[in-house]
């Protein structure tokens, strides 16, 4: 027998590199194996060095007032995760503003990522810089767009172009954006619709000039052809691609865009749990009242003999002053010396509505004379709204309504320093509760903005009689207002004067009608604004994480809740399949919806639970 000492010498370096290969190879399966799984299966992909966080705490608080469990990761955590571990990942956004510029490494990275099956939203100028802030000849991720995005060499400053947004219907419901913000489009027919605004002329959006046939379904363009929204397959994997400045619009009052994507990117691309922005995940509707003159009380005996104190709660704002377009016109309701008005209130009141302020004392003198600058003059205003309703309710206010949606920051401020929850809002049109800002870092502590939703330029019954707006068109927009809150288990504010009902009688009717059917059946409820920003506050305390359900097939999915002080009524809304989600620790009611299983947390502070998604290998053969 010859012994290991006989052995070459060539033999010995072999068998070393062999044992050398094989620990490596040991430690990579290892690591691997064993890696933490991620604590949400949506990556926010940020560059190494970020200059400021404020887009990116934007995009952190879209996710949170959204429901979706997303992470933030630099470019170089990416590049250096194994295969495997980046595998868990089921979705990366490529953010604008925040990531113009990204290494070669990335670009290879993120391309095998989406033909391994990984989904990729990459939004309009990403990747589209080198390293010295100059514009590409060809953007990094041209390729996985699919189309030609960044045309500076040929058209300058022009490759940016400021026009309409057309949508096809069906994009619009896809997308999830509430009915009335866009409209037909009449150059387009029926298969057009373009985005409207509430205000101004028409709805003007930046975008990148684009060229070539988009390989896959269009969500938005511009009336030049040029996407500026579409969702192809790549590989195993998909790219959503926006053209849409997202990230800029949402820290100025038009944050619609962000989280729609972003809920269609969860929803609809990734299919993932979102956490409900509504009570026990019940949609609803915010009816609020603005009564803001004398002339407008006997219009309240007119909105009860229509049914409208059968139902609610709703937010009932009113302008308290003894005048209204001018000091001593005597044309307010005078709150404090009108028992009239003191009795509606306590009715009111006594029936659970809120009691808010509409704007400042005297609705069109304060209305036509407040801006930014004169803060110190005005809020007297606020203040001595404030005491007269309170000295009826004998509540703290909680809710306030601009008067004819002119609303200084330094209203904002005084809000918040006096206690009030919650405000009308007629910037971030058509989203459910937002807390609006210009920088995000002032966000946490803010009052909720409740965002008007309109049906075009027509938000009220008053403006569809300036509008000359057909009842039946007035009909048709509410009753499709409900039925979105129903269907999306979210929450919209639609607002009015109580005289303008008077010339929409049997629209208010027959809405009311379909309301209370909704109602009974318990997929609909009204909220008022405080009951929501109470909720939503409380909201905001929960943390959850989504990650691989652990020993399980790759197709389950553990979700795992925390509030400190309570989870009650927190709702998850999971894609639906064949098999019912697992309680596995806390105290959680479980239920089958026609298209999502809807899971809501009884009291306690912790909750853990594991479902299986569509299309698991196990799907329809019972429980594990």
């Amino acid at each position: 027998m010859i012994g290991f000492r006989s052995w070459p010498r060539w033999a010995w370096l072999s068998l070393l590199l062999g044992l050398a290969l094989a620990a490596i190879a040991a430690w990579h399966f290892a690591r691997q194996e064993n890696a933490r799984p991620p604590q949400a299966f949506i990556a926010l992909l940020l560059p190494d060095q970020l200059s400021s966080r404020k887009y990116a705490l934007a995009w952190q608080d879209a996710a949170s007032e959204s429901g979706v469990a997303m992470l933030q990761l630099t470019s170089t955590q990416l590049v250096e995760m194994e295969p495997a571990q980046r595998a868990r990942i089921r979705g990366v956004i490529l953010p604008d503003s925040i990531h113009r510029n990204i290494s070669a490494a990335l670009a290879g990275v993120l391309e095998e990522y989406v033909r391994g099956g990984g989904a990729l939203w990459i939004n309009y100028d990403a990747a589209t810089e080198n390293a010295g802030g100059r514009f590409l000849d060809k953007p990094a991720l041209a390729r996985l767009v699919g189309v030609d995005y960044l045309l500076y060499r040929e058209l300058g400053k022009s490759m940016a172009r400021s026009d309409l947004m057309l949508m096809p219907a069906s994009a619009v419901r896809t997308v999830g954006i509430a009915p009335g913000r866009f409209q037909p489009y009449p150059a387009g027919g029926e298969a057009w619709l373009q985005a409207s605004t509430y205000g101004y002329d028409q709805a003007m959006f930046s975008y990148l000039v684009t060229r070539g046939s988009f390989p896959g379904q269009v969500l938005a363009q511009g009336r030049d052809g040029s996407l500026i929204a579409g969702l192809r397959d790549y590989g195993r994997g998909k790219v959503l691609f926006v053209n849409l400045p997202v990230t800029f619009l949402r820290v100025r009052t038009d944050g619609l865009w962000l989280q729609s994507y972003l809920n269609f990117f969860n929803n609809q691309v990734l299919r993932l749990p979102r956490l409900a922005s509504v009570p026990d995940g019940v949609g609803g509707l915010v009816m609020n009242w603005h009564v803001d003159a004398a002339n407008a009380i006997p219009y309240l005996s007119m909105l009860e003999r229509l049914g409208f104190l059968k139902q609610g709660p709703f937010s009932v704002h009113f302008t308290s002053g003894p005048d209204n377009n001018a000091v001593g016109d005597h044309q307010g309701m005078d709150v404090a010396h009108n028992a009239e008005v003191q009795g509606w209130i306590r009715r009111l009141q006594g029936l659970g509505y809120e009691i808010g302020a509409h704007g400042g004392w005297a609705h069109n003198y304060f209305a036509f004379n407040i801006n930014e600058h004169n803060g110190a003059k005005w809020s007297s205003y606020l203040v001595n709204n404030k005491q007269d309703l309170e000295g009826v309710t004998h509540q703290p206010l909680t809710e306030y309504s601009a008067p004819n949606g002119n609303h200084p920051q330094w209203v904002t401020d005084w809000l918040r320093h006096n206690g009030v929850l919650a405000y009308y809002f007629v910037g971030d049109l058509s989203m459910g509760p937002t807390r609006a800002y210009i920088d995000p870092a002032d966000m946490h502590g803010r009052p909720w903005a409740f965002p008007v939703s309109s049906n075009g330029d027509v938000a009220s019954f008053e403006e569809a009689v300036r509008n000359k707006l057909p009842e039946a068109k007035m009909t048709a927009w509410l009753q499709s207002m409900a039925r979105f809150a129903v269907e999306r288990r979210e929450a919209r504010l639609v607002y009015f004067h109580p005289p303008g009902v008077h010339f929409y009688q049997q629209t208010a009717r027959d809405w009311l009608e379909q309301t209370r059917q909704l109602s009974e059946q318990g997929v609909f409820r009204w909220y008022t604004m405080t009951q929501l920003a109470r909720f939503l506050s409380q909201r905001e305390q929960t943390t959850w994480q989504v990650g691989p359900a652990p020993g399980k097939d790759p197709s389950w999915v553990r979700v795992e809740a925390r509030n400190p002080t309570s989870l009650a009524r927190q709702s998850w809304l999971l894609p639906k399949c064949r098999l019912q989600p697992t309680l596995i620790s806390g105290s959680a009611h479980i239920e089958a919806l026609p298209d999502a299983w809807r899971v809501t947390a009884g009291e306690g502070k912790e909750l853990r639970f594991e479902y299986m998604q569509p299309g698991g290998r196990l799907e329809g053969e019972g429980h594990d």
